[in-house]
């Protein structure tokens, strides 16, 4: 749905996705840093950018993102 390659993801390639039909969870603890490093859509290199930078990336996209404190929900 992502039209990336198995093994390469990444949260940019939800530009991809134009109909909307993914919901991207972030785990909350990983918000609390700065600077955020993922893969350009294929798993060959890596890109900075402020954690402002790439949520504001998930709403011009279209994608409002769920947060989670993942290990927190898996206790539950």
């Amino acid at each position: 749905m992502l039209g990336v390659r198995p093994g390469s993801v990444t949260p940019f390639a939800l530009v991809n996705d134009r109909e909307g039909r993914v919901t991207p969870v972030l785990d909350a603890p990983m918000l609390e840093h700065e600077r955020l490093h993922y893969h350009p859509l294929e798993n060959t290199a890596t890109t900075g950018l402020s954690r402002d930078d790439f949520l504001k990336f998930l709403q011009e996209t279209g994608h409002e993102p769920l947060i989670l404190d993942l290990v927190k929900a898996g206790e539950g």
